[in-house]
């Protein structure tokens, strides 16, 4: 973090010229006025409310010199800043250091060859993802070895774009000469600030280091605090340099929280926050971040409802003795038809020895003899029949821990569950059907939704790939979201009856409002983010229809935790956002009964 940094010299004209602005909501133009007056801006907007919009009105007030940098998930960067743009008409020159005018993945050559570029290139809004900001170091690296070079970035192997940034030997405040990086962006942006909140990561430490070289920075989210107050930190750090919470982690754990150790260990276990450190933490950051809970948001009408779903007494025997024993042997239903078959046929009419005896001992029999002596048969050499090599009829699946179990058990509520094992590579990926009670359900939702289009939002990629077997096989034509601009925008002309989406990767920032107002959580995510996010996909302005949200849950499992979980997690989130509006509000108070004052004063002095 204390890397010398210089600012590339300007380029003018400004990025981004003065045009006839949209009219904003009265939330948005706050948002707005904050980022013209405040160069450091942090906008907690609600999802859905507008934050790109704002942004983009900013940008025409300031007018800012050369190359600004918008950093985004890589769906949001993709599309949503460019379909904005599109909308308020504004004449920006806008290139990708992800994809190609064509929408196609950047190589890592045709990406280090636009990076080049930045400092030749005419004033732009570059577009990157979190993840290529700052790259690790290859161990196969022939110069650096996987070690990276003593004091800056192995430009061989690190490919992220602060790694990439030329360096001079310039004279620092000492007057020494420095290996000093040149940075080119004096505008950055980050749209969903939280994925900086990890104080270790690459991307906030690579950030950091250029970020004196940055007049203006802003920061974008609905989420700031999605774990707890600690995700704050490096989010203000890049704000305004550590002076609100602390110059370093340790110095902001140690004046608002106290450590949880475990018997036996050094290191913290968890950093409980103090009493009283939330409203200090907010009170310190007020003047940085501009709040707002959308309350002038016109939004129509919103439901969640739980859809239950419920598993057969065996099943559910089953799901309750894996949840106790942490084992469980999973019968391979395809292999076990497949070789059921071929039995039925060995024994009908096979002239093989073995097969005729069995045959004549059948004929001797009748009634429930009958049918247990075929069962025993069968039993017996079933294991013979089974015509691929590689598939076991019996997978016997191991939880190691409770975390391991939890994921497994979410699993088995949905429908699937994976039967890889770990230390055989070749098995990656394998699991088998269980049930298909969520999918049914989903299509009894899909089916009666008027024709509407549907999202469908799920976790494992299991549940993906039988919703869209099963879906289709049933007549309704069903896809998976690439992340495509294009996709977008057949899913905003109603082209796609269903589409399926991860939060993970196409939650946030999609505006997928105009598509439809209906969506299916298949498997409830534990990620407050992910889940606030997705949701604000359909729920957000722009939207013209009530929003109809179904969330899956099976009976008596683990589904019927995850609403309650995300609840709690959301009552931090809301306090921190809540917080600062009233900071602003007893702010905006105290201005007023100051200007009174001053006019009083005023006043009486002209008299």
């Amino acid at each position: 973090m204390t890397t010398p940094v210089t600012p590339a010299p300007p380029t003018a004209p400004p990025v981004v010229p003065a045009q006839a602005a949209r009219t904003l909501m009265p939330h948005q133009q706050q948002a707005v006025d904050f980022m013209v007056s405040h160069p450091y801006a942090g906008i907690w907007l609600a999802i859905g409310g507008g934050k790109t919009a704002s942004t983009l009105t900013a940008l025409q007030q300031i007018r800012p010199i050369g190359h600004i940098l918008v950093i985004a998930p890589v769906a949001i960067a993709r599309s949503t800043w460019l379909d904005e743009i599109e909308d308020l008409n504004l004449p920006i020159r806008t290139r990708s250091l992800i994809v190609d005018e064509r929408d196609r993945k950047l190589s890592k050559k045709q990406r280090l060859e636009r990076i080049r570029q930045v400092f030749t290139d005419p004033p732009t809004m570059y577009f990157i993802n979190q993840d290529l900001i700052s790259r690790s170091p290859d161990k196969r690296c022939r110069v650096c070895r996987g070690d990276g070079l003593k004091n800056h970035a192995c430009i061989e192997c690190q490919t992220g774009l602060v790694d990439q940034m030329p360096r001079k030997r310039l004279p620092g405040p000492d007057g020494k000469l420095h290996d000093t990086i040149i940075w080119p962006f004096q505008t950055v942006i980050i749209d969903e600030s939280q994925e900086f909140k990890s104080h270790s990561s690459n991307r906030f430490k690579a950030l950091a280091r250029v970020r004196p070289a940055v007049t203006r920075f802003i920061e974008l989210t609905g989420t700031p605090s999605p774990n707890g107050l600690e995700d704050l930190w490096s989010q203000m750090y890049l704000l305004d340099q550590g002076q609100a919470l602390g110059a370093t982690i340790t110095a902001f754990r140690k004046r608002w929280f106290t450590p949880k150790m475990i018997p036996g260990t050094t290191t913290p276990a968890q950093w409980l926050p103090n009493t009283g450190a939330e409203q200090e933490i907010h009170q310190a950051i007020a003047h940085l971040v501009m709040s707002a809970r959308n309350t002038s948001l016109v939004l129509p009408p919103l439901t969640v409802e739980d859809i239950h779903v419920r598993l057969t007494a065996d099943l559910m025997a089953a799901y309750r003795e894996f949840k106790k024993n942490l084992v469980i042997d999973i019968v391979n239903e395809a292999a076990r038809r497949s070789a059921e078959q071929a039995f039925r046929r060995w024994i009908v009419a096979d002239p093989d020895p073995e097969a005729q005896a069995i045959r004549d001992r059948l004929g001797t029999l009748a009634g429930e003899d009958l049918r247990k002596t075929y069962e025993q048969c069968k039993q017996a050499r079933i294991g013979g029949f089974v015509q691929d090599p590689d598939a076991q009829l019996v997978s016997t699946v191991v939880a190691e821990n409770q975390a391991v179990l939890t994921s497994k058990l979410m699993q088995f509520a949905s429908g699937t569950l994976y039967t890889s094992d770990p230390d055989d590579p070749s098995t990656k990926g394998r699991y088998e059907v269980l049930h298909d009670e969520k999918i049914h359900m989903a299509e009894y939702l899909v089916r009666n939704n008027g024709g509407d289009p549907v999202l469908i939002a799920y976790h494992f990629k299991s549940d993906r790939e039988q919703l869209m077997l099963k879906l289709n096989r049933a007549g309704i034509r069903t896809e998976a979201f690439d992340g495509s601009r294009a996709m977008t925008q057949r899913w905003s002309n109603k082209q796609i009856p269903v589409m399926l989406i991860h939060p993970a990767s196409a939650g946030a920032g999609l505006n997928l409002q105009h598509g439809g107002s209906t969506m299916i959580w298949y498997t409830l995510p534990f990620s407050l983010k992910h889940y606030q996010q997705t949701n604000g996909r359909l729920f957000r302005t722009g939207q013209t229809k009530p929003v109809r949200i179904y969330q899956l849950i099976t009976k008596d499992t683990q589904d019927e935790r995850m609403p309650a979980v995300l609840q709690t997690k959301d009552l931090t989130q809301t306090r921190l956002i809540q917080a600062v509006d009233v900071e602003k509000a007893l702010a905006s108070a105290l201005e007023e009964e100051i200007r009174g004052d001053v006019n009083d004063l005023w006043s009486t002095t002209r008299l």
